[in-house]
C-alpha cells in the first residue's frame, strides 16, 4: 500500500473536497449552463439550474480557500466540518441577500464582472484586440431562487462525509510509540 493510502482511499489534503465527482459535475453544470444552455434554451428552468449547481459546490471552494489558506500553520491536516458549515451558511445568507435585496443583487453583479474580467482580458490579450472594461454581469432580483436553498446540503453532506473518512483514517493509523528509538 502507497503512503498516506488506507482501505477507504487517499488521505484528504487541503482543497481536496473540490474533487469530488458531484462538485466537478456542479463546476461543469454551471458553466455549461450560464455560457450555453440559457442562450438556447433560457427559462426558468435554466436560472434554477444555475443556483443549484453554485449552491452545491461554492461552499466546498470557500472550504478549499480556507484550508489552503490555513495548512501553513497547521501541522497536520484534518477536513474541519465545522469549517464547512460555516461557509455553508455563509453562501445561504449572501446567496438570499442578492436574490432579496437589489443593492446585494447589484455588489454580486459587480464582483462576479470583476472575477470573469481577467478571462475575457486574457482571451482579447491572446486575439490581439483592445482589453474590455470590468462589466457587471447579468443578475435578476428573483424570490423563487430560494427555493434552492435545500441545495445547500449536497455540500454538507459531502463535507460530512469526507470529515468522517478522515477521523476513521486517523482511527485506524496505530499511534507511534516516541519512548522507542526505531520509527
Amino acid at each position: 500500500m502507497r503512503v498516506g493510502m488506507t482501505s477507504a482511499g487517499p488521505r484528504p489534503f487541503p482543497g481536496s473536497g473540490l474533487l469530488h465527482p458531484w462538485v466537478l459535475v456542479s463546476v461543469l453544470l454551471l458553466v455549461l449552463n450560464d455560457h450555453v444552455f440559457k442562450a438556447r434554451w433560457p427559462s426558468w428552468w435554466t436560472g434554477k439550474l444555475s443556483d443549484v449547481a453554485g449552491l452545491a459546490m461554492f461552499p466546498l471552494l470557500l472550504q478549499a480557500l480556507w484550508e489552503q489558506a490555513s495548512r501553513l500553520r497547521a501541522r497536520e491536516f484534518r477536513p474541519s466540518f465545522a469549517v464547512l458549515v460555516g461557509t455553508v451558511v455563509l453562501t445561504g445568507l449572501c446567496f438570499a441577500a442578492t436574490k432579496l435585496s437589489p443593492d446585494a443583487g447589484n455588489a454580486w453583479r459587480w464582483a462576479l464582472g470583476a472575477l470573469q474580467w481577467p478571462f475575457f482580458a486574457l482571451r482579447a490579450w491572446l486575439a490581439g484586440v483592445r482589453i474590455p472594461p470590468v462589466r457587471a454581469t447579468q443578475h435578476t432580483v428573483d424570490l423563487t431562487d430560494l427555493l434552492t436553498l435545500p441545495s445547500l446540503f449536497i455540500p454538507l453532506w459531502l463535507g460530512w462525509r469526507r470529515a468522517r473518512e478522515a477521523r476513521e483514517q486517523d482511527a485506524r493509523i496505530p499511534a507511534r510509540d516516541v519512548s522507542s528509538p526505531h520509527p
